[in-house]
């Protein structure tokens, strides 16, 4: 008998059978004994990091958190568990204990690292138990109606099922009535996930991004907001985080920046013309700040410079290493082929436009554009060497001159 129970975060594993120990492990063997007959293991109120290091020590392997699995956990590798499980392999034990907190893991060489799932996505920050539940409820609920179906039947059957949650905007159930109306038969609508009729209303009224909010503080009503992909990166980005990487492996500036990226959801492009700038050891201590401004602090503190565009963050390195980083003219790589050109981009307008620059060498061109090339050399050496001719021939001229006073 299966029994998980989240709001207290405990997560107890029992696994049957036995595993052979690896003093050292690699990826096939780690496949192997994940797929066998464990012996027996039972975890009662402890935290999910000392689970992973008994299933890991029986295994012969490390279990790590990535640093996003710590991010997205109620508690980070605090986060306290219990779980009962009677039988299956390992790995499927391993999965039911994860499935909980909306966790996958991965095989490596010598380790296997747990990693967050997709559908965390619709958390914004650290989940707490109430909202690990209900999105929990909505990817598992499925909604169906025979061939009496109504547009007032769906509407009760949406706000019956998600008694106690709102919607934003406030007429997100009408519209999945729409949805549903759409799909009905004489017959009815056959089951349908509540996940797939959400991204249907998205596509249709240009809402594809759905989160949940409102579960602050104990007895706060559950929202389920839907908004498009703009205001989608803003809440993220808008999200209040507590960071600190005081005295951690973790310190390097460029290292803390691709982490907070990795919160946004954004990629993060780093100006090339001299990174080491970002090599710099900082500490990182900052309390109930929103992610943005996390960022624009850190890069502050390096005297950097940050653009945020519709789905990256870009930091471009100190106006004095900017100036002395340009090349003056262009350098021959390593293999002895010269730079032909360059794109510029601008960024930003008014007195903050800058521009990114990428140099392009000739095995850079398509083959079009290394034809044009060539015929535009061909071109400018023809005017110049009728240029040179015409030259000749006006100096080998007889030149008279006279001086008017």
């Amino acid at each position: 008998m299966k029994a998980i129970n989240l709001r207290k975060m405990v997560v107890a594993v029992i696994i049957i059978g036995i595993v052979t120990c690896y003093t050292q492990a690699d990826q096939q063997q780690l496949l192997d004994s994940l797929s066998k007959e464990q012996a027996e293991f039972e975890f009662k109120d402890v935290t999910i990091a000392e689970a992973l290091y008994d299933i890991g020590s029986e295994l012969g392997a490390k279990i790590v958190l990535s640093d996003e699995a710590e991010w997205k956990l109620p508690n980070g590798r605090a986060t306290r568990l219990s779980a009962s499980l009677n039988d299956g392999s390992l790995a499927d034990s391993l999965t039911e204990m994860l499935n909980a907190f909306f966790m996958r893991y991965a095989v490596g060489d010598d380790k296997i690292t747990i990693y967050p799932r997709q559908e965390l996505e619709h958390i914004l920050g650290r989940p707490n138990a109430e909202q690990l539940e209900l999105l929990k409820k909505i990817y598992s609920m499925k909604l169906s109606f025979d061939g009496s179906f109504s547009f007032e039947n769906a509407l009760d059957l949406i706000r019956r099922a998600f008694d106690g949650v709102s919607f934003l905007p406030y007429d997100v159930p009408q519209r999945m009535s729409e949805i549903f109306k759409m799909m009905s038969t004489d017959k009815g609508i056959a089951p349908v996930f509540f996940t797939v009729i959400l991204e249907q209303v998205g596509d249709k009224y240009k809402t594809p991004r759905w989160y949940l909010s409102g579960m602050d503080f104990p007895g706060q009503a559950p929202v389920i907001r839907m908004v498009n992909e703009e205001d989608f990166r803003e809440a993220k980005l808008d999200q209040v985080v507590d960071i600190s990487f005081e005295g951690k492996r973790i310190d390097r500036a460029d290292v803390i920046l691709q982490r907070l990226a990795g919160w946004t959801g954004m990629e993060l492009v780093i100006a090339k013309e001299e990174p080491s700038w970002l090599e710099e050891e900082i500490t990182v201590n900052m309390q109930n700040i929103k992610l943005k401004q996390a960022l624009l602090n850190i890069v502050n503190t390096v005297d950097g410079e940050t653009h945020i565009g519709d789905n990256y963050i870009e930091i471009k390195g100190p106006v004095h290493l900017q100036k002395v980083a340009a090349p003056a003219k262009p350098k021959s790589s390593s293999a002895g082929e010269g730079y032909v050109g360059k794109i510029s981009i601008p960024i930003g307008e008014g007195e903050g436009k800058y521009f990114i620059e990428f140099m392009l060498r000739e095995s850079d061109l398509t083959e079009g554009l290394k034809k044009l090339r060539e015929d535009k050399i061909k071109e400018i050496l023809r005017k110049f060497s009728k240029a040179g001719d015409k030259a000749t021939e006006i100096a080998a001229r007889p030149q008279s001159y006279s001086i008017l006073n």
